[in-house]
């Protein structure tokens, strides 16, 4: 796939998500939130206690979707804040899944 294409499809796949976010807005909690896959990353000075707000940069999974087919994950460049919910400090740089909780980004990391 060329650059463009991965550009295009990264596109595609922000202006989906930013759809399905609209379209849910005031959904039933007990029918699941958005979930995004995150980088832990720093915009100063990164915590030095687990339960706190850590810099998150959103993730976008490219590939060939077909089994056995080798992904590519890239960062974006944005950045937002998810608090930590686990017992753990996550090294910067840790992949992880966040959960939007009513007004904010959650993730758990016991370590």
């Amino acid at each position: 796939m060329s650059v463009p294409q991965d550009d295009a499809k990264r596109l595609r796949i922000r202006d989906a998500n930013f759809d399905m976010e609209v379209s849910q807005h005031g959904r039933d909690p007990s029918l699941g939130m958005p979930c995004l896959l995150v980088q832990t990353t720093s915009l100063g000075a990164y915590p030095s206690v687990a339960q706190r707000f850590y810099a998150c940069s959103p993730l976008i999974v490219l590939g060939p979707e077909i089994e056995g087919g080798a992904g590519t994950i890239t960062a974006e460049p944005s950045k937002f804040l998810a608090l930590n919910l686990g017992s753990a400090i996550p090294p910067a740089g840790t992949n992880l899944l966040a959960t939007f909780v009513d007004n904010r980004w959650v993730f758990r990391y016991d370590g």
